[in-house]
């Protein structure tokens, strides 16, 4: 019996340690970011513009917006949960070429410029500051919202509130609570998640014409997801394109992706 209790206390007490881990460290677990220099140079093909915009606890937010000579419109692009913009520039770059648009990209806090305390209303916050942003040079009609992966966060935030020509989701998750849960099932995640994004609540609401773009064989978003939130949007116009054996960071490597983008963004 006394060994019985022992091993009783021993469990409850990994269980708390385990629980106070994730409390402690989930947004290491959500945000892999980077920390580019205050200093750090970008280079581009194209014609660009550092943007640091101010956020209403005076953090500065850091971003790049490509330009071209006579765009068609403009595409707010939310990046994936690793890497800066120094990374994903790249693309916004080939986007922005390829399609003939403005890109603005940001990054968030705690990644590559970006200063500021993280928290999850700060954050949307952070994203519908560079959609204000966006709409200083372009009208709604003629501005695109595209989120990645993590991304998709604030993409579907700015969608709710704001008006757009449309919406495109790339591998995106239903909420963060169904991917932590696939890991940590044991725990009562519902009180202990800090960052509760919720991307299924938010397309309910969302009209805009959506288009979500998920591979079959995703290891870190299941594409049950990208179904999900396409059998949960709100929007009368809404498509959902398979990437057949499509991974969570290859999409690219498949022609179907650039004919779901090319069908999406040549109009």
């Amino acid at each position: 019996m006394k060994y019985l209790k022992t091993f009783g206390f021993t469990i409850i007490a990994i269980y708390l340690f385990i629980t106070s881990m994730l409390v402690g460290f989930q947004e290491k677990i959500i945000f892999r970011s980077e920390v580019l220099p205050q200093d750090h140079v970008f280079t581009s093909s194209l014609p660009f513009e550092e943007l640091y915009l101010k956020a209403t606890d005076d953090a500065i937010l850091h971003g790049l917006h490509y330009k071209q000579e006579n765009p068609q419109g403009i595409i707010l692009y939310f990046h994936g949960n690793a890497r800066t913009i120094d990374y994903w520039g790249k693309w916004a770059e080939q986007l922005s070429t390829q399609y003939n648009y403005d890109v603005v990209i940001m990054d968030y806090r705690g990644y590559g410029k970006s200063m500021g305390k993280r928290s999850h209303k700060k954050m949307l916050d952070d994203a519908l500051l560079f959609y204000d942003y966006a709409q200083t040079k372009f009208t709604p009609e003629k501005t695109i919202i595209f989120g990645r992966s993590l991304g998709g966060a604030f993409a579907t935030h700015v969608a709710k509130q704001r008006k757009a020509k449309l919406l495109i989701l790339e591998s995106t998750f239903t909420n963060v609570l169904d991917i932590a849960r696939k890991q940590f099932w044991f725990l009562p995640l519902k009180w202990l998640l800090k960052y509760p994004f919720q991307n299924d609540k938010n397309i309910k609401e969302i009209s805009m014409p959506t288009h979500i773009i998920h591979g079959t064989d995703d290891e870190v978003v299941p594409y049950s997801h990208g179904q999900k939130l396409y059998k949960k949007s709100g929007s009368n116009f809404k498509k959902c394109y398979t990437i057949k054996e499509g991974l969570h960071n290859n999409l690219i490597d498949y022609p179907e992706y650039f004919q779901a983008l090319d069908s999406i963004l040549k109009k």
